[in-house]
């Protein structure tokens, strides 16, 4: 790895959001509904994050029907993967539980009358019109 490679890495790395992402898509790949119910954020922060994210080269995407799929394109998992479980392991054993508890709910297979809002895992509707705004909880 080169050192401009490295440093935009570690750039992408600094953003607590892109951090939780990136960690959240070593257990599974991940649709922005359910990183949203994750992270209990925006669709459009985490639509912004996952767009640095692709433009360091830390994630890729594919569209399945409707919906995209983020994942860890396979060179950088291999790179990054052993590092990052070492350095985060509590936190990675937190978000795998949350993974596979949002992985059940099946959030990115909501039917398309229901699209305009996402019911998010607090029981609230969240309106995709705010921008970088936490959801609150009930």
């Amino acid at each position: 790895m080169k050192l401009e490679e490295a440093l935009r890495i570690f750039r992408s790395f600094s953003d607590r959001t892109r951090l939780r992402i990136f960690l959240l898509l070593l257990d599974s790949e991940l649709c922005v509904g359910e990183l949203m119910a994750l992270l209990q954020l925006e669709q459009s922060l985490i639509s912004h994050q996952l767009k640095k994210l692709r433009q360091a080269g830390l994630v890729e995407q594919r569209k399945s029907g409707r919906w995209i799929y983020y994942r860890i394109p396979a060179a950088r998992r291999q790179q990054l993967e052993s590092i990052l479980r070492e350095w985060l392991k509590e936190e990675l054993a937190v978000s795998g539980r949350r993974v596979r508890a949002i992985k059940e709910k099946q959030v990115c297979l909501i039917p398309a009358s229901r699209t305009r809002r996402v019911r998010v895992g607090t029981g609230r509707k969240a309106s995709a019109g705010l921008t970088g705004r936490k959801i609150k909880k009930s």
